[in-house]
């Protein structure tokens, strides 16, 4: 939920985190991404659920 809040206020309103053991699915709102958006959700989730950034996918609405 905290990871949800924080990329909210980064610009990233409508988000999904899904956690399924070290996989985590972060689903994004938003027809595309820059590389600087990628990794700056990539950093928040990294640091928040204490994930590799590996581990980390990222899919589009």
């Amino acid at each position: 939920m905290i990871a949800e809040n924080l990329l909210t206020t980064k610009g990233f309103e409508e988000n999904i985190i899904f956690v399924n053991g070290n996989s985590i699915n972060v689903i994004i709102g938003k027809e595309e991404l820059s590389q600087d958006e990628v990794a700056q959700i990539q950093n928040i989730i990294s640091r928040e659920l204490k994930a590799e950034v590996s581990n980390i996918h990222i899919s589009l609405k």
